[in-house]
């Protein structure tokens, strides 16, 4: 028997009907794929855009698929199916422009819920209607063996097509750059995976619930693959809880992330094997679907008392609440799935995509829970004399800007916190985001007199450039090299001699010729511009708060070697303004600059 590879007409033909049936998802998977592309060569601010973009696609492309699939499973009529992929695409257009991740981290959490709530609609929008439930299930499984079908063509059409770069660059000393791999990766995974997954979605969406297959290799990975992993978590869970009775101790926080892995690895598994367990010799199956379900009792009550020792001693936030959201749901489907003799598994996605929905935006959102909750927390401590409260609040402020921006410290304050966020943001753009973010924090512990404790140093950050600016003077010297804390080991000839450019303890410069070398201490040199820094007299940008001017001998040095005179001058020098630590120091300290050249 010959083994008959597609044609490039067969291929073509197959795009086409992907096309025909999801235009709008192939454009955004051709638009996720360019915009990736671009993202490799972007500056920090149009980065973040790309980054957002890329999500919005993602979420885009989930919601127009459950979308269409909810059009074709109702029959509609072209210009209702058409409808519907408009509403969508409006969605998500909207949550482009009113998502901000690189500035809230609260944004973070929103595209990450949704992202599960579009994806888990795409597992039942074709199958809203009662019953169906074995072609539910056929429908699911042909989407999550397609999955990983188009998962390890994509691996090996990368790995394959990567290996042949490598060789071109070997075999024919072609500089091939970490971009083009990148490239490459973000074609065949943003582009082809996305189309091959596409064409493998099933067309006959009735003809599912006549469907009797089953993978044996589906019930094998169940059986010693699956189970066998909840049962591990299960005796440790279990030994646990007993630990918990005799010492009677208030449970760890992991302890609520292996419950959810039990219960993930429980629920992946009975649903694996849902089509089979009512068959003749799968008895064991329904006797473990009830001991599962028993046994999530426990554990359920052990999640709901981790989740409250945190929340009665730090309030909610985001994590917390998808905590207690999840165990709340966890409970009342172990109670479903005890109780009802109609075992409907399309409650799980169903439900958990409610879920996910309603925690996104709304009074009674995660966002909105968790912000009120913290404000709450904040008023408390800030009515508190005791030492340990007052050094809270810092805790309490850095979250709420993190998360939701200075707007959130409204009560605390009558200056009118969204025009001057707004105002930070538009002084500050084109600059990095934590940057931004670290002028947030200045201007909040400013307006509510929270002194800073040490913990905090890190966003006390400073960049200091010489009087003359970029512009230096070479006169007398013979070279110019130039050096930035990122490059490890630079060489460089010079009238045959060969100088070695090298980076040691972290930052500082070594320049070595022949069996000599010379040093230059970097973090002097910063320790030195903080010292200017301290006095007050340094001049600052108008129009960067974190950016200070420095005479040009603070920021240069001088070494001889052989019959070289070496001289480093700095360009740019970022520092932190509190630098007892050494770590500190070394975390935050880098530069841009020449190393100028003199042969005697």
């Amino acid at each position: 028997m010959k083994l008959k590879l597609p044609s490039i007409h067969t291929l073509w033909l197959s795009f086409l009907q992907v096309l025909s049936r999801f235009p709008l998802q192939v454009c955004l998977a051709f638009a996720a794929t360019i915009a990736w592309c671009f993202l490799l060569d972007a500056d920090d601010p149009t980065q973040d855009r790309l980054v957002l973009f890329l999500c919005t696609c993602n979420l885009g492309l989930t919601l127009l698929l459950a979308t269409d699939l909810y059009a074709e499973s109702r029959e509609l009529n072209p210009l209702k199916k058409w409808g519907l992929r408009v509403i969508a695409t409006l969605i998500c257009a909207g949550l482009y422009f009113a998502l901000k991740p690189s500035f809230y981290r609260a944004d973070v959490y929103r595209i990450g819920m949704l992202a599960l709530a579009f994806h888990l609609l795409v597992a039942f929008a074709p199958f809203i209607n009662k019953g169906n439930l074995n072609g539910f299930w056929q429908y699911n499984k042909s989407l999550f063996l397609r999955f990983l079908t188009a998962a390890l063509y994509a691996g090996v059409l990368y790995a394959g097509l990567a290996i042949a770069l490598v060789a071109i660059d070997g075999l024919f000393s072609v500089k091939i750059g970490w971009q083009v791999y990148m490239r490459l990766f973000a074609v065949v995974t943003a582009g082809f995976e996305t189309i091959f997954f596409l064409a493998g979605v099933p067309v006959d969406l009735k003809a599912l619930d006549r469907e009797e297959s089953y993978p044996k290799g589906l019930k094998i990975f169940t059986q010693y693959v699956l189970i066998p992993l909840m049962t591990i978590y299960l005796l440790i869970l279990l030994v646990y809880e007993a630990k918990i009775i005799i010492s009677w101790q208030l449970p760890k926080g992991l302890v609520s992330t292996l419950i959810l892995g039990y219960a993930v690895f429980g629920i992946l598994s009975l649903l694996l094997v849902y089509p089979i367990k009512e068959k003749e010799g799968n008895g064991w199956i329904k006797l473990f679907s009830r001991f599962f379900y028993f046994m999530m009792i426990p554990l359920v009550l052990l999640l709901l008392l981790a989740v409250w020792k945190r929340v009665g001693h730090y309030g909610i936030t985001e994590s917390r609440y998808i905590l207690i959201v999840l165990a709340a749901w966890l409970a009342l489907i172990t109670v479903y799935f005890l109780f009802s003799k109609k075992q409907n598994i399309k409650v799980i996605p169903i439900s958990l995509c409610i879920l996910a929905l309603l925690a996104t935006y709304g009074p009674q959102s995660a966002f909105s829970v968790s912000e009120f909750s913290q404000i709450s927390r904040l008023k408390r401590l800030r009515i508190s004399t005791a030492e340990k409260d007052m050094a809270e609040q810092e805790n309490v402020v850095d979250y709420l800007v993190d998360r939701h921006g200075l707007t959130a410290l409204q009560p605390f304050t009558k200056v009118n916190l969204d025009a001057l966020e707004q105002q930070i943001e538009l002084k500050d753009s084109g600059r990095f985001s934590y940057i931004i973010k670290g002028n947030k924090l200045d201007t909040a512990y400013a307006l509510l007199k929270i002194k800073r404790t040490d913990r905090y140093r890190y966003r006390s950050d400073k960049r200091f450039e010489a009087e003359t600016g970029s512009v230096i003077d070479v006169k007398g010297y013979d070279y110019v090299i130039p050096v930035e804390n990122y490059t490890n080991k630079n060489t460089q000839k010079i009238n045959k001699v060969t100088l070695q450019i090298e980076k040691v303890r972290d930052r500082d410069l070594k320049i070595s010729v022949g069996g000599k070398a010379v040093e230059f201490n970097l973090r002097d040199m910063a320790r030195g511009a903080v010292a200017e820094f301290k006095t007050g007299k340094l001049k600052g940008s108008p129009n960067d708060s974190a950016l200070f001017y420095l005479p040009s001998a603070v920021l240069s040095m001088t070494r001889k070697l052989n019959n070289m005179e070496i001289k480093l001058v700095v360009t740019s020098l970022n520092a932190n303004t509190n630098m007892d630590d050494e770590a500190e120091l070394n975390s935050w300290l880098s530069y841009n600059g020449f190393l100028l050249i003199r042969i005697k």
